[in-house]
C-alpha cells in the first residue's frame, strides 16, 4: 500500500514538471529578458543618434535672428561711415590739424578732445561720426529720419572713440586715445539679439 501511494506521487509531481517544461504555445504573448535587454540596447542607439537632429531643431531659428541682427548693426554703421570724420571737417574732405599730424593744408583742428554730441538735437541732423558715441537703443529703433521700427528684444549700442592710427590689429577691444586728437577714429556697433547672441560690427573713419 506505501508502495502504491509513493508511486501516485512521484507520478503526479512528474506531470506537473512536464507542464512546466512545456514550450510556449503559438498565440501566446510576452518577452523573454533578452529580447527586452536588446529592445532597451537599440532604443539606447536610436536616441543617441536623434540628439543632433533634434538640437538642430530647436536652434532652427537662430539663423534667421543672427541675419536680422546683423542687418541692425549694418544699416547702422553704413548711416555713420556715410557722416563726416568731424563737424569741421569741409564738405568734400579733407585732413584736419590733430595730434598726431599737422599735414601739410590742414588749417582748422579737430573740433574736441572728446568724441560725442555737439549741437545737434535730433538724429536727422547728425552731420560727423562722433554724433553717434554712445548712441543706444532697445525694441524700438529710429532710422536717420526718425522714423521708428520694432524689433523685440534686439538692442545696440554705438562706441566712438580716437585710435593711434598705427593700431595693429584693429578690434572692438582696441585701445582709446584719451588728451589727445589722432587721425582715427573707432566706430564699434554692437547688437545683442533675442538670443543673447553679441554681433559686432567695426569700422575705422579717418581724418583725409
Amino acid at each position: 500500500m506505501l508502495v502504491k501511494d509513493l508511486k501516485k506521487s512521484l507520478s503526479k509531481k512528474a506531470v506537473g514538471l512536464g507542464k512546466l517544461a512545456r514550450p510556449r504555445k503559438q498565440g501566446q504573448t510576452g518577452f523573454t529578458l533578452i529580447e527586452l535587454v536588446l529592445a532597451i540596447v537599440i532604443l539606447g542607439s536610436v536616441s543617441i543618434m536623434f540628439i543632433p537632429f533634434y538640437q538642430s531643431i530647436a536652434h532652427s531659428p537662430d539663423p534667421v535672428i543672427r541675419q536680422r541682427g546683423i542687418a541692425l548693426a549694418q544699416g547702422l554703421m553704413d548711416e555713420i561711415m556715410a557722416k563726416k570724420w568731424d563737424n569741421n571737417s569741409p564738405v568734400g574732405g579733407g585732413p584736419l590739424c590733430t595730434g598726431e599730424s599737422t599735414r601739410g593744408g590742414c588749417t582748422v583742428n579737430a573740433t574736441s578732445l572728446i568724441v560725442g554730441l555737439e549741437t545737434e538735437a535730433t538724429r536727422a541732423n547728425y552731420a560727423a561720426v562722433d554724433d553717434y558715441a554712445a548712441h543706444s537703443e532697445a525694441d524700438i529703433f529710429r532710422d536717420q529720419n526718425e522714423d521708428s521700427f520694432t524689433m523685440t528684444g534686439y538692442s545696440r549700442q554705438v562706441q566712438v572713440c580716437y585710435i593711434a592710427s598705427t593700431s595693429n590689429p584693429i578690434t572692438h577691444a582696441t585701445t582709446c586715445v584719451t588728451g589727445s586728437t589722432t587721425d582715427s577714429k573707432l566706430i564699434v556697433v554692437t547688437v545683442t539679439t533675442p538670443t543673447n547672441e553679441t554681433l559686432r560690427l567695426v569700422s575705422v573713419s579717418c581724418n583725409i
